[in-house]
Order: structure tokens, then sequence, then C-alpha cells
């Protein structure tokens, strides 16, 4: 005699596989968070790739190309990007505490919603930046509203509203 599955449970394993596959994404075709912390990529050109949510914790970006590149959601917490291309680059909602920007060129990029706590800003480019809803220390703000100015080529902003610069 064969038995059949109660139709109850294949409907909750159906249920759990679904609702499973929302949050993490469907293993075909999804996005592949990947984990470059620790990792040297001084100097790299890692321009235009789609990097969404992938780990580059105190890895050494010193001088590598991530111009255009889509960094949304990635963690650069410790993270060496001193002159780093990261211009028109997405890092919305990405982490950056804690991170080294120093001589960066963050023209045009997205930092909305970006955590920038104890980053290191100092002779970074932001010209058309996008800091809506970011978080950046009280004396980098001071810092960064000194060179504050454009807008943003694609939501508009302007460099120094975003910031909430007097």
């Amino acid at each position: 005699m064969l038995l059949q599955p109660n139709p109850w449970i294949r409907f909750s394993l159906g249920i759990l596989l679904g609702a499973t596959l929302l949050l993490w994404g469907s293993p075909a075709g999804s996005q592949t968070r990947l984990n470059f912390s620790n990792a040297d990529l001084q100097g790299q050109d890692l321009s235009g790739q789609d990097w969404r949510g992938s780990s580059f914790v105190s890895a050494n970006l010193q001088g590598a190309d991530l111009h255009g590149a889509n960094l949304a959601g990635v963690a650069f917490t410790k993270a060496n990007l001193a002159g780093a291309n990261l211009a028109g680059a997405d890092l919305s909602n990405s982490l950056l505490d804690l991170a080294n920007l120093a001589g960066a060129d963050l023209r045009g990029a997205n930092l909305r919603g970006a955590i920038a706590a104890r980053a290191v800003w100092q002779g970074v480019q932001i010209a058309g930046a996008d800091f809506s809803d970011a978080y950046v220390d009280r004396a980098a703000l001071r810092e960064l509203c000194q060179r504050a100015e454009g807008s943003h080529p694609v939501t508009g902003v302007a460099t120094r509203a975003s910031l909430g610069c007097p």
C-alpha cells in the first residue's frame, strides 16, 4: 500500500519553501553574496559589477576601481578604500563604519541610507553624491559640508541638502 502524504503537510512544506525562497532568493539566477573579508584587492578593477550584499569587511581596496558598481547593502566595515574610485557607485544602505575613504572619488555616488560611523573622509571628492538618510559623524559632516556641491545625476538631490549642511 502506497501512503499518500497528508495534504496539509504538503501545503505547509510548500509555504515554507516559498517563504524561504522569498527571504533568501532563488538559487537559480539570484545575486550571489560574496565574501571578500580581509582580501587584498588593492588596485583591482571591480567597476560596473553587481556586488550587492557582499562583504568587504577589513578588505584592502586602496586605489581599487569600483566606479559604477552596484554596492547596495555591502559591508565595508574597517575596509581601506583610500584613493578608490567609487564615482557613480550605488552604496545605498551600505556599512562604511570605520572605513578609510581618504582621497576616494565619490562623485555622483548614491549613499542613501548608508552608515558611515567614524569613517575617514580626508580629501574625498563628493560632488553630486546623495547622502539622504545616511548616518555621518558630526565632525565628518563639518568636513564634508565644506566640499559639498552639485546634485546627484539620478536622484537630483543636492549634495549639501542631502548632508543637511547649513
